[in-house]
């Protein structure tokens, strides 16, 4: 029923042993010492910090040096004891990721058993894989498995990456991981004479001070940290975790949100200034057009259309992309080619040429972060995320340079977010708008018939509009028509067990401005259950296979959808001859209080064809609302309980006497 392909991915998709090792893209300079075992870490068979964990960190120690600007080393050193069986598995293989521009070195590790004997890793049972590929682009990892593993031992590893201009500013001191941690070490070293800035997140703030081994580091330490764990429609991982934020600090007026303001404003005013050519073209395509929204719409659909976006041109190569883009807009309008910036700022100028005004906008990713300027104070979290213009005294939101969407929206992680207009006026922090639920809707048509053995066969029909065809037109752009069959039936799967799809047609997949539609034959074996005289069946075919949302009797995160969604489903099934139905007992509307969500149900029954008729609407997040404080989770658990067990509705026919 959820939202689909909706939640991307936070970093990268790897083993179990991974996260531990891993998710962090830094490491070292060279491999340490390895530091003396305690009797009593040799001789623990309990956690300390969580009860029941099947692995502890005994210590994460991390060192950052900066030294050297245009190259930044990073060390991890990690002591881990193992307790269960599950822990073995859990951490029996580690990978170490990296891409273009890092490098991993001086990979070592070893096993402590409870009696002190030492099992060390051979440098050869270290090798080297690919993890990832898109394009031209992989992630590679160095990889091992850690040995002789077991329960009641101690596993510890090392290991060293270089990482090209790069430097420790920007980067993220992770304090909480998906492992119970005794303690966690930070040691920084910044580029000479320079001055770091930390800012904390989720934890006391936290002073890094003089490391007494070495004076040119800071250092921290954390004791006693849970382990992170992920909860269904949780928050942003950083808006949970325990981190902090390292930036060099410049001070005064030059590092404020007043300056950097200031200086963006300037820059989009230069950059959109039109030129002759931009308002002749400006005025031929708003000719004859009476209204301001119809006259910006057409530049919208100009700029989208009319000029070659390379950022997303499947056609060209990486170092092709990167030299295309334009010096101005005239060249932009002129080439009629540029990147994803060159068609927004060509957009804006156009705008501006017809006399209305508009504003560079600046957001954070909202499957990041919830960014509020007071509390996440570096530019580092802001990213471009299309321009407003304001029309009849309302300001209306564009990206004419994403090529997945309509007018008036942004991608939705740019919605719903704090986000720094900057344009004519100066700049200003203003909410983005959340796409109404009704805009981003799933309508699913089913013409189906079934057998007196309860197979069902038909012709269905599933339209995407709004977030859910963004999505997946952003992530299945650079696939092939197969891979995105496949995928779409993956994902229909999770929903429909056992369905069988043939003659998968997909329509529009380039054109934003329709519907994104996936129509398709359907054979489920066995849909309906035969007892006796009598069938039995789920008329929601889309949602026969749908389970309860949430299942955990307690939470400790609040609940975070991603955006507003609907979904309209219509659907008929021609019951076998012999078979009688009932007028059925159709469940009750749902809705809470405030009708943030509503689920109805309509169903008829034509004796006359043998045909039951089914339509299902359901809404959510009306109003833009679509994050709840943890306080509310049980009575979100119960409303969506009560969409499941409505979903799950079955009807029984009978045969015939």
């Amino acid at each position: 029923m959820w939202f689909p392909n909706a939640v991307s991915c936070r970093g990268l998709l790897v083993s179990a042993g991974v996260f531990l090792a891993l998710t962090l893209a830094w490491q070292l300079a060279a491999a340490q010492a390895w530091q003396p075992v305690t009797p009593e870490e040799l001789a623990m068979t309990e956690p300390k910090v969580e009860k029941g964990a099947d692995a502890e960190a005994i210590f994460w120690e991390t060192s950052l040096d900066d030294r050297k600007r245009s190259r930044l080393t990073v060390s991890h050193y990690v002591r881990l004891k193992i307790f269960t069986e599950r822990g073995r598995e859990k951490f029996s293989k580690v990978e170490i990721p990296f891409m273009k521009g890092k490098t991993v070195e001086d990979v070592a590790a070893r096993v402590i058993r409870p009696d002190g004997s030492i099992v060390n890793l051979a440098p050869s049972d270290v090798f080297e894989q690919e993890l990832i590929r898109a394009g031209k682009a992989r992630v590679m990892a160095k990889s091992f498995a850690v040995p002789g593993i077991a329960p009641g031992v101690i596993v510890e590893y090392q290991y060293s990456e270089t990482i090209k201009d790069d430097s420790v500013g920007g980067e993220r001191l992770i304090f909480q991981r998906e492992i119970p941690m005794h303690r966690v070490t930070y040691r920084v070293r910044p580029y000479r004479n320079s001055t770091l800035r930390f800012d904390w997140y989720n934890l006391p703030e936290t002073d890094f001070a003089d490391d007494p081994q070495n004076k040119d580091y800071k250092i921290a330490t954390l004791t006693n940290v849970p382990a992170f764990k992920e909860e269904p429609f949780m928050p942003p991982a950083d808006e949970v975790k325990k981190w902090a934020y390292v930036t060099y600090g410049m001070g005064g007026f030059f590092s404020s949100w007043g300056f950097f303001g200031s200086s963006v404003r300037s820059s989009f005013l230069q950059n959109i200034k039109p030129t002759k050519d931009i308002e002749r073209k400006a005025a031929e395509l708003t000719k004859g057009l009476l209204t301001r929204e119809e006259k910006v719409e057409k530049l919208f659909w100009f700029a989208r259309r009319e000029i070659v976006n390379v950022s997303f041109d499947r056609g060209i190569t990486e170092d092709e992309r990167n030299r295309y883009s334009s010096k101005n807009v005239t060249q932009t309008l002129k080439l009629k080619r540029g990147n994803w910036f060159d068609v927004n700022l060509l957009f804006a100028s156009l705008v501006k040429s017809i006399g209305l005004e508009t504003a560079f906008v600046l957001a954070a990713d909202r499957s990041e972060i919830f960014f509020h300027p007071d509390k996440y104070r570096s530019r580092a979290f802001l990213e471009p995320a299309g321009l407003a213009v304001r029309i009849d005294n309302r300001w209306k939101f564009f990206n004419p340079g994403y090529p997945f969407l309509k007018p008036g929206q942004l991608p939705w992680q740019n919605e719903s977010v704090a986000a720094m207009m900057a344009g004519e006026n100066g700049y200003t922090w203003r909410m983005t708008t959340a796409t109404d639920a009704r805009n981003s809707v799933v309508r699913r048509q089913g013409r189906f018939n079934l057998s007196s053995e309860g197979d069902l066969t038909g012709r269905a029909r599933i339209e995407y509009e709004g977030h859910p065809a963004a999505t997946r037109r952003r992530e299945e752009y650079r696939d092939t028509d197969t891979k995105r069959e496949e995928s779409f039936i993956a994902d229909l799967r999770l929903r429909v067990p056992n369905a069988e799809v043939t003659n998968l047609r997909i329509e529009n997949f380039e054109d934003a401005s329709k519907p994104l539609v996936y129509s398709f034959d359907l054979r489920v074996p066995g849909y309906a259950q035969r007892t006796g005289k009598r069938l039995l069946f789920k008329p929601g075919v889309f949602e026969s296979g749908s389970t309860a949302l949430f299942t955990s009797e307690e939470r400790k995160t609040d609940i975070s959808f991603p955006y507003p969604l609907s979904y309209a489903d219509d659907i008929e099934i021609v019951y076998p001859e012999g078979f009688e139905a009932e007028n059925p007992e159709v469940p009750a509307d749902i809705a809470d209080t405030k009708r943030t969500a509503t689920h109805s149900i309509r169903a008829t029954i034509n004796k006359k064809t043998r045909t039951l008729g089914y339509k299902r609407d359901f809404m959510f997040g009306y109003g833009g609302e679509t994050v709840f404080p943890v306080a509310s989770y049980p009575a979100i658990k119960e409303l969506f309980s009560r969409f499941n067990q409505a979903d799950s509705w079955m009807i029984s026919l009978s045969e015939a006497r």
